[in-house]
């Protein structure tokens, strides 16, 4: 088997050049929407038939969803998490730039109990006036206080 050679072109190499980095995102991000919807698709061991019958569609318009080229709209993205069973957008994360600091000073033995409301969390980041509201229903063994706000 032989190897693949580079091949580079100028004209490839200036159209390339004419795309700005906000393009490439937006492209970059519906290729990865059109790739988590082909994984469900096979991860229910569906065919592209099953899943546009699933959707009312005709086949050849989940092709080309899954090109990576489409634009959706939102009532489209909800059919589709509905049909799969998948969560394609979150808008109920907490916007990234919020961070949540705080210190956990242990100073004895101590039971710390976290609250249920905690282990909801599948590696989300809960805004500041969550945790505020959920601390006081941390419940410690120990006369000295161990939580602080940083």
């Amino acid at each position: 088997m032989s190897k693949a050679k580079n091949y580079s072109s100028g004209l490839l190499t200036d159209l390339l050049s004419e795309i700005s980095v906000e393009e490439q995102e937006t492209t970059d991000k519906r290729m990865m929407l059109a790739s988590r919807i082909d994984e469900a698709i096979k991860a229910k061991g569906w065919k592209k038939k099953d899943f546009a019958a699933a959707m009312n569609k005709l086949p050849s318009e989940i092709s080309k969803w899954l090109s990576g080229t489409h634009n959706f709209n939102s009532d489209t993205l909800f059919d589709i998490e509905n049909v799969l069973g998948i969560k394609l957008i979150n808008i109920f994360d907490s916007p990234k730039e919020q961070v949540f600091i705080f210190k956990l000073n242990v100073t004895s033995r101590i039971k710390l109990l976290m609250p249920k409301c905690f282990s909801d969390f599948s590696g989300a980041i809960p805004s500041v006036n969550w945790i505020q509201k959920s601390l006081p229903e941390i419940q410690i063994d120990s006369k000295k206080q161990i939580i602080q706000y940083a």
